[in-house]
């Protein structure tokens, strides 16, 4: 499996939506780096990443992190939608989880910057079951208020830098919840000079959640799957997400290595 190809810049210069006060205070993020976090066990997910087999892998993984990093930190945004990146796809088995785990690893491996990777999907919970930890309390407990600190949902992994919190209890009302203040507020607690939050999304053609959930990102990377996305899967994607102040990115997976224009092992050798 490889990602190719380049991260397609296609929507700019969008006004943001003005969002309600948060209805909450909750803690910042350096008050959570506190024994409430530290003392629980880490989470394994290094046996879950792919780049540690294939090293390959991690530099498509690298190639693809850069520019998102630039923009992430160099974008007008204020606040916590600033450094929030939305991991979403067109479709179901895409590999957006796969792609949103593994990226989240290779931004914490750059130097002062800590990575908050949230399952934001209600509906699959991909990540949570992966990890084993579906039964926790999660993100959607802190968004509906039945969790009202981000430390008692935050897991510390064994990856250094890298934090993960689980999608929490199925909702009904997942959609009105993520576009609810509290949903402010809970980002707003996420918010630190130094942290990558990326939110693990719901496929866009397939579920409300995620067009509601890109109004809080400042950055969507779109995963694509060579030979099963169509033109048109994108555009539609495209489309949806034109009235939210993200921009969008998109990003080709499950290529072939034999179409590959190119191989890493012609300049590694």
């Amino acid at each position: 499996m490889s990602i190719i190809e380049r991260a397609l810049k296609t929507t700019q210069n969008r006004a943001p939506k003005p969002q309600a006060p948060a209805q909450a205070v909750l803690p910042r993020m350096p008050e959570l780096l506190s024994p409430a976090v530290a003392d629980r066990p880490p989470l394994s997910i290094r046996a879950a990443l792919a780049t540690e087999t294939f090293p390959e892998l991690g530099r498509d993984i690298r190639f693809l992190k850069r520019p998102l990093l630039a923009r992430l930190f160099g974008g007008q945004e204020e606040g916590a939608r600033r450094r929030t990146l939305m991991v979403t796809s067109d479709l179901p088995a895409a590999g957006k989880s796969f792609i949103s785990r593994n990226l989240a690893a290779s931004f914490a491996q750059e130097k002062m910057l800590r990575v908050l990777l949230v399952d934001a999907d209600p509906v699959r919970r991909s990540l949570s079951q992966l990890l084993g930890v579906e039964d926790r309390p999660g993100f959607m407990d802190l968004v509906a208020g039945e969790v009202m600190q981000l430390s008692e949902v935050m897991l510390a992994t064994d990856v250094e830098a890298l934090y993960f919190i689980p999608a929490g209890r199925v909702r009904s009302d997942a959609t009105e919840l993520i576009g609810s203040s509290r949903m402010a507020a809970v980002l707003a607690a996420m918010d630190d000079p130094n942290t990558v939050v990326v939110l693990d999304s719901p496929p866009l053609l397939l579920s409300s959640e995620g067009r509601v959930l890109a109004d809080n990102a400042a950055q969507v990377l779109v995963v694509v799957e060579a030979g099963r996305s169509t033109a048109a899967d994108v555009a539609q994607v495209v489309d949806l997400l034109r009235g939210t102040p993200a921009t969008v990115s998109v990003v080709l997976n499950k290529v072939p290595v034999s179409a590959l224009p190119y191989r890493h092992d012609m300049y590694y050798r």
